[in-house]
């Protein structure tokens, strides 16, 4: 009850403001998604000089406990508040990390009101996400040119007028080669096992068969679970933390916002998860996918003839193992660590390929967004 109170409280000052003085609104779905913001929030308010509102549906969300005069936030829970505030938004500009905007209880609003997509991963639009995912959007963020040709495929397929897409890239990447750490771990080596979520996903498919390999080598190992494996599979999630937590050389990070992991790996082994392109184009560093089936969620996704990136980078920034010959992992990991090097050019080159602005993302998607405040009237 405390919750909703403060919901509905944050909701009425909220809409006290006038539409006209918040012309940038950021929604986020929970505390994990202001890391996909930070940096074009970090250049309107400081070097445009802007003021930004920040909803969230989650009471942890850092941006609540803030100083920064320029961000006003407020918190409006995950329930009926949150559909009442996005039924009735009328602010011109609401930028948002949430796909399926309109197809189910969250609608858009009937005011005016130009939406934009900021990916939260740089994965295809047409395999991992649903069918008509980004219908509803009016401004589209592109990680990369694949995403362009997933748009211009999406509005053919469903005959939708143009999306607008931008050229922006991914801070998440900008911000791991800003900051990388180049010291190398000398002692042993370091994985990081960060997978996807769903039944047919690392830990709740082969979690214990693949952490049993692992046992009596003398590496780190440092296991990741997605948020939703926590929600959804947790029961499987802690069985298996409960038998490897005490091993000594098994550590589990279930705070993914921190990216100190990534840093300390040597290499990653994964999935479909978005967060093995992070990992690599951030880091320059290799990934090891096991060749799960594939995780597609689009209904619709027989109708595109792009392949997705997710499956036709891989190789080029790691290995593929066969879940069936799983007794294999022990050596490739060898070998992967062996051409750390090697990969680690061949990733920056394939990283120039498909990311657009690298290492200036922020200040391009600040731009645009200043620029289409300053042409929207309400």
């Amino acid at each position: 009850m405390k919750l909703f109170l403060r919901s509905l409280s944050n909701l009425i000052k909220f809409y006290k403001i006038k539409p006209q003085d918040r012309k940038i609104v950021f929604y986020s779905e929970n505390e994990n998604f202001y890391q996909f913001f930070q940096g074009i929030i970090d250049e309107l308010t400081n070097n445009y000089n802007n003021k930004i509102y920040y909803v969230t549906s989650s009471p942890k969300d850092p941006i609540l406990y803030n100083n920064n005069s320029k961000i006003e936030s407020f918190y409006i829970g995950n329930e009926s508040i949150k559909t009442i505030f996005f039924r009735i938004f009328n602010s011109p500009i609401m930028i948002l990390t949430m796909p399926d905007l309109n197809s189910f209880h969250i609608k858009r609003s009937p005011h005016n009101v130009n939406y934009i997509f900021i990916p939260h991963n740089i994965l295809s639009l047409h395999m991992v996400f649903r069918k008509k995912a980004f219908n509803n959007y009016d401004t589209f963020f592109c990680s990369g040119p694949h995403h362009n040709k997933e748009i211009e495929e999406t509005e053919k397929i469903y005959n939708l007028k143009k999306i607008k897409t931008f050229n922006f890239g991914y801070y998440k990447i900008d911000n791991l080669l800003a900051n990388k750490n180049s010291k190398i771990n000398q002692t042993s080596k370091t994985i990081v096992i960060a997978p996807s979520w769903g039944k047919n996903c690392i830990i709740e498919k082969i979690g214990d068969e693949l952490l049993s390999l692992f046992e009596n080598k003398d590496w780190k190992i440092i296991v990741r679970p997605h948020p939703d494996t926590l929600r959804l599979f947790k029961d499987k999630y802690l069985l298996i933390k409960k038998k490897f937590t005490n091993h000594k050389n098994f550590e589990f990070e279930e705070n993914i916002s921190s990216m100190m992991s990534f840093d300390k790996a040597d290499l990653m082994i994964s999935d479909w998860s978005g967060a093995a392109f992070e990992f690599a184009f951030g880091l320059e560093k290799p990934v090891i996918f096991i060749d799960l089936p594939k995780k597609i969620n689009n209904s619709d996704f027989e109708l595109y003839k792009n392949i997705p990136i997710e499956v036709s980078s891989r190789e080029k920034i790691g290995e593929v193992v066969d879940p069936e010959n799983l007794s294999t992992l022990l050596d490739r990991v060898e070998q992967v660590f062996q051409k750390k090097d090697s990969y680690k050019k061949k990733i920056a080159q394939e990283r120039e390929k498909i990311i657009y602005n690298v290492g200036k993302s922020s200040g391009k998607g600040a731009d645009y967004i200043k620029n289409l405040s300053n042409n929207l009237y309400i």
